[in-house]
């Protein structure tokens, strides 16, 4: 559910007017840990600060991560957007 949120706000928010790109979605197990990652090349997102639409989306991907004992990192140096959940296998 949490790569779907991501890859749904990405297709919502990475590409305005019309705009085209890439969604990639990335998984890799490496000693016990699991990272997902899903990337855009679209316009960015700042992370903090008002969230676009409603927000719900959003919340519900931190309380589900919070709840798998996963961690969100979102890359501010990546061009596009970079959000990265890590958790235990």
């Amino acid at each position: 559910m949490i790569v779907t949120e991501l890859v749904t706000n990405a297709c919502k928010y990475a590409y305005p007017e019309g705009r085209s790109g890439s969604i990639r979605v990335r998984a890799v197990a490496v000693e016990g840990q699991l990272s997902v990652s899903v990337e855009d090349d679209g316009v960015g997102f700042p992370g903090g600060g008002a969230p676009q639409g409603t927000g719900f989306g959003t919340r519900i991907v931190h309380a589900m991560a919070f709840n798998l004992g996963a961690t969100l990192h979102h890359d501010r140096q990546h061009t596009g957007t970079r959000m990265t959940l890590t958790m235990p296998l």
